[in-house]
């Protein structure tokens, strides 16, 4: 998995910034960003990657992201990741369908946490986000009956002027505020301080070498000289940020593969382990029912059927 670093840049003379996507299929696309972001998905089922948490997604998919989290949708008829920046954005253009034609939709909000900071400092009726953004740290996922209800502002996302599309956007953060259910996405090691630019820089370049081997045996001492860094500054450094130690974080990438393959998979549960680098049955089954809270087999048991795509 390649991390990359996305640049959202927000007009002066707006508060947010959005982005309707209609696509034959949703590519794998890892990346991170300063800013909030709010995803709706509609007429698509895939995989879900935030942070360590990897699980199937189907319609009616709304999900708020904190900053600096890593993530990305992938679409069950999406072709393999892309390697790198350029040809990830080639491959998105070349999966545009035609405006009058539905396909794959994603509808996305990004704000600034000075921005929501702000509205919820003066706007006393929506201290109600406070918990949601709260969560947001570690991605939260709506249900469906607000995902339904923010989904009716679709067919106003891309039209009206910057004070009607304002106005559009306190709407649906006054929707989330209904929500009768908000699922944390990401492990709580997640739940860590926003990085200053530099060291989001340098952070996403820990994360791609990990994201790179995490199903290899792979040490402090030898992600410390692929980083640039002593062992004893990247683990400070690691665990400032992310909130965990590395092997840890390791451990939520092995498991969060482990998940995405039970889902989506029907095969045995020694290879699910192998697959996911663990080279030992039993150490696999200890760890999941330790992180997960059931045996592979039983959260096998549990899956949800794939939704249908429409259109």
């Amino acid at each position: 998995m390649k991390l990359l670093f996305e640049h959202v840049q927000i007009a002066k003379d707006r508060s947010w910034k959005g982005l309707h996507r209609n696509l034959s299929a949703i590519p794998f696309e890892w990346h991170y960003h300063p800013e909030y972001e709010l995803t709706l998905t509609l007429g698509s089922q895939g995989q879900r990657y935030v942070g360590d948490h990897i699980a199937a997604y189907g319609d009616d998919d709304l999900v708020l992201l904190g900053p600096n989290l890593p993530h990305t949708w992938h679409s069950a008829n999406a072709a393999p990741p892309s390697t790198n920046q350029e040809t990830m954005r080639a491959h998105e253009a070349a999966l545009q369908v035609a405006p009058n034609q539905t396909a794959h939709q994603a509808f996305v909000f990004w704000f600034t946490s000075d921005w929501i900071n702000s509205v919820c400092r003066t706007m006393p009726e929506l201290v109600g986000l406070e918990n949601a953004l709260r969560l947001a740290r570690r991605g939260v996922k709506f249900d469906a009956q607000t995902a339904r209800k923010v989904a009716a502002f679709a067919p106003d996302f891309d039209h009206g002027n910057a004070a009607d599309q304002l106005i559009m956007l306190i709407e649906v953060l006054r929707t989330l505020m209904d929500a009768t259910e908000l699922s944390p996405l990401a492990s709580e090691r997640f739940d860590a301080a926003i990085p200053e630019h530099d060291d989001a820089s340098r952070l996403g370049r820990v994360l791609d070498v990990l994201h790179g081997n995490y199903l290899e045996p792979v040490t402090s001492a030898w992600l410390a000289q692929h980083a640039g860094m002593s062992e004893r500054t990247l683990r400070r450094f690691f665990h400032r940020h992310m909130g965990s130690n590395i092997q840890d974080y390791l451990m939520g990438l092995r498991l969060g593969r482990a998940a995405s393959l039970l889902l989506s998979s029907d095969m045995p549960i020694y290879q699910v382990a192998e697959e996911a680098g663990f080279q030992n049955l039993s150490h696999f089954n200890r760890q999941f029912k330790r992180h997960r809270g059931l045996a592979p087999s039983q959260f096998r048991s549990r899956r949800i059927e794939p939704v249908k795509v429409s259109g």
